[in-house]
């Protein structure tokens, strides 16, 4: 997956200010279903759309709500351009997983992802 500069900024601007530990683990890119399910209550996953730069930011909670961000075919409204973010899974080939690919109805197939981590707070 692609990360323009823009997006790299949004997600560090994202992190810097919503660590809440002295030692805070880095954003990760969720692409697969084993990293959806890794997820614990408590970690927070941020939704970015690059070129529109917005940040939607949500809590796992205990009834793992957040999950609604990887199930293939929905779509989210982006805040941003007024688009809908799209998620569809793309199967793996070979000995890769299916990975999730999030597209922007306005903004393009490369302008959004997500991430997750721990040590955060909103």
């Amino acid at each position: 997956m692609k990360v323009t500069g823009v997006a790299f900024a949004a997600l560090v601007l994202a992190a810097t200010s919503l660590y809440a530990e002295s030692s805070p683990q880095p954003l990760q890119c969720i692409t697969t279903q084993d990293q959806v399910s890794a997820l614990r209550p408590g970690s927070t996953v941020v939704m970015t759309c690059a070129k529109c730069k917005t940040v939607q930011v949500a809590k796992v909670d205990q009834k793992q709500g957040i999950l609604g961000w990887f199930q293939p075919k929905t779509e989210h409204l982006c805040p941003g351009c007024g688009g809908k973010i799209k998620v569809t899974q793309v199967a793996g080939k070979g000995t890769t997983r299916a990975s999730y690919v999030h597209t922007c109805s306005k903004c393009g197939s490369e302008s959004a992802f997500c991430c997750g981590g721990t040590g955060m707070k909103m």
